[in-house]
C-alpha cells in the first residue's frame, strides 16, 4: 500500500468515527422530546368546577357545577361527601336529575355533577367554607369551595330619583327621573305604579321614549332609566304634595318618595249679564251692563286691572277699574257702562273688554247692537216738515201767476 493509499483510508476512518456519535446523538434528541409530549398530556383523577369561590342571595336556590376527571387507566369508584356545611342549610349533590352518594368514572372519561343548596337569611354577610371530597381505592381527592352568602341590603331592587322634588304650577307636568336598579341574581319584570292626590294623573315611559308602559323588564345586575310624569288636578291649589312611587316584582319591591311643589297661578274669567256676551245700546248714550270677574285658578289674582278697546268715539268705563287682589275661588261684580259715539250708524258692533292680572289674564268679545236716538228721528221729521211746508209756500205763491 502506497503512502497515498495510506492517507486516503485514514481520511475515510476518520470521517467513520466522526458521523457514528453525530447520529446517535439525534436520535438520543428525537426520543427525549416524544418523552417530553408524553409527560405534559393530562393524567391523573381529580374535581374540577369554574365557580370556587362564589356570592350567592340568601334565602334563594344556587346551583354550582362539577366535574369528576378520570385520565388513568383504571375505572373509579368514588363515594362523595361535603363538609363545612352549616346544619340549617338544604343541599343535594346530582347526576343526571337524580340525587348521588357515588360516582363512577371509567378511564378516558368524566362525570357531571351539581351542588344544589340553600343558604338561610341567617347566612347573610358571612363566608363558609364547602370541601367536597370523593374516596376511592386508591385514595381521595378534595375540592374546596368558598361560598359567600350577600348582605340582605345587596340584593333585591332599588329606585333612585335623579331629583326628588319639582317645581311648576298647576298647568305644568311634573317629569320625574328614576333609575330602577336589579341588585338580584335573576331577570326580573318590574310592576311600576304612584299614588298621588286626587285628580292627578301618572304616566310611565321607558329612559327618554315616548310609549307609555305599565312595567319594565330589567336583567340581573343591571339598571334601566324610568321617566314618571305626574299632571296635577287643573284647580290644584299651591303647596306641597306629596308623590309615593313604587315597583314590584314578586316578593322584591323597591320606592322612592317624591314631592311637587305647586307655586299656583290665577285664572280669571270674565262673564256678561246672565252669561250672555250681548247688548244693545243708543248712539250718544250711556248703557251699563252686569258683568262678573272670577278667579278659579289656584293663586290670588294680584293687581287687577280692566281695559277695553271699542270703535273710534266709543267711550268704555269700569266701576271698579282694579283691585288689589282677587282670592282664589273669588268672584268681583264689575259693572261696565259703554257710550256708542253720538255719530254712530244702527248696526252690530264688537266691544273688547279685557282683565289682566299678576300671571294671567282674559278676553271678552261684547257685542253690542247700536240703535240711533229718537231725538235725532224728532229733529229729522221737523227738517222734513219744514221742508214740506216750503214747498207748499212756494208753490201756492209762484202758482197763481
Amino acid at each position: 500500500m502506497t503512502q497515498r493509499t495510506k492517507l486516503i483510508w485514514g481520511a475515510a476512518l476518520a470521517c467513520a468515527l466522526l458521523a457514528g456519535p453525530a447520529a446517535y446523538a439525534q436520535t438520543t434528541t428525537t426520543s427525549s422530546m416524544s418523552a417530553s409530549a408524553e409527560t405534559m398530556q393530562a393524567h391523573g383523577y381529580w374535581l374540577t368546577t369554574p365557580s370556587p369561590d362564589l356570592t350567592v342571595p340568601a334565602g334563594k336556590d344556587v346551583t354550582i357545577p362539577l366535574t369528576i376527571n378520570n385520565e388513568t387507566g383504571t375505572t373509579h369508584l368514588a363515594a362523595l361527601t361535603l363538609t363545612g356545611v352549616p346544619d340549617d342549610w338544604t343541599y343535594s349533590l346530582k347526576a343526571n336529575g337524580f340525587e348521588v352518594q357515588s360516582a363512577m368514572t371509567a378511564p378516558g372519561e368524566k362525570v357531571d355533577l351539581k351542588l344544589d343548596f340553600t343558604a338561610p337569611t341567617s347566612a347573610a354577610g358571612k363566608s363558609f367554607p364547602l370541601q367536597l371530597t370523593a374516596k376511592y381505592d386508591g385514595g381521595q381527592i378534595n375540592l374546596p369551595i368558598n361560598v359567600t352568602v350577600a348582605n340582605i341590603s345587596d340584593t333585591g331592587a332599588t329606585l333612585e330619583p335623579e331629583l326628588p322634588g319639582l317645581r311648576g304650577t298647576a298647568t305644568s307636568k311634573f317629569s320625574f327621573k328614576l333609575k330602577l336598579t336589579n341588585n338580584g341574581y335573576e331577570d326580573a319584570m318590574f310592576n311600576l305604579g304612584a299614588d298621588v292626590p286626587d285628580g292627578f294623573n301618572v304616566t310611565f315611559k321607558k329612559g327618554y321614549g315616548s310609549e307609555e308602559i305599565t312595567g319594565l323588564p330589567v336583567k340581573a345586575g343591571t339598571s334601566e332609566n324610568i321617566t314618571m310624569e305626574v299632571t296635577p288636578a287643573h284647580n290644584a291649589e299651591a303647596g306641597d304634595y306629596p308623590v309615593h312611587v313604587a315597583t314590584l316584582a314578586g316578593d322584591v319591591t323597591a320606592s322612592a318618595d317624591l314631592v311637587m311643589e305647586i307655586t299656583g297661578t290665577p285664572s280669571l274669567s270674565l262673564s256678561g249679564p246672565q252669561g250672555r256676551l250681548s247688548g244693545s245700546a243708543v248712539a250718544g248714550e250711556a248703557k251699563t251692563f252686569p258683568f262678573t270677574l272670577e278667579n278659579s285658578g289656584g293663586a290670588p289674582a294680584a293687581n287687577v286691572k280692566l281695559t277695553a278697546t271699542a270703535p273710534t268715539g266709543w267711550k268704555v268705563d269700569f266701576q271698579p277699574s282694579s283691585m288689589a287682589s282677587l282670592p282664589v275661588g273669588a268672584s268681583q261684580d264689575v259693572v261696565v257702562s259703554i257710550t256708542p259715539s253720538e255719530k254712530g250708524i244702527a248696526g252690530d258692533y264688537m266691544v273688547s273688554l279685557r282683565a289682566s292680572a299678576d300671571g294671567d289674564s282674559t278676553t271678552a268679545s261684547f257685542r253690542t247692537t247700536v240703535e240711533t236716538s229718537t231725538m235725532w228721528g224728532i229733529v229729522g221729521l221737523g227738517v222734513i216738515a219744514v221742508a214740506v211746508i216750503v214747498l207748499v209756500l212756494a208753490v201756492l205763491r209762484y202758482g197763481r201767476r
